[in-house]
C-alpha cells in the first residue's frame, strides 16, 4: 500500500510528464522481458515484466506478480 501511495503522489505531481516520440530511422519493434523468481519476500511469488521499443522510442511496459507459486526459475519463465 505504501508503494501505491508513493506512485500516486509521483503521478499527481508530474501531470506534464509523458512519453516522447522522436523520429528514428530504425523501424524494428523490440521487446525485452524478465522474471524475478520468488522475488517477493512476503509471498515468495515471481514478478514478470516487459518493455517494448519501436526504434529508439519506448512505447509500452508492464510488470506484475504471478498469481501462483513457482518451484523453479524455469517454471516461472514458462508461466
Amino acid at each position: 500500500m505504501l508503494a501505491l501511495k508513493r506512485i500516486l503522489r509521483y503521478v499527481q505531481g508530474t501531470p506534464h510528464y509523458g512519453l516522447h516520440f522522436y523520429p528514428s530511422h530504425i523501424e524494428k519493434l523490440v521487446s525485452y522481458t524478465d522474471v524475478d523468481w520468488g522475488g517477493c519476500l512476503d509471498t515468495r511469488r515471481s514478478t514478470f515484466g516487459y518493455c517494448v521499443f519501436l526504434g529508439d522510442n519506448f512505447i509500452s511496459w508492464s510488470s506484475k506478480r504471478h498469481p501462483t507459486l513457482s518451484r523453479s526459475s524455469v517454471e516461472a519463465e514458462y508461466r
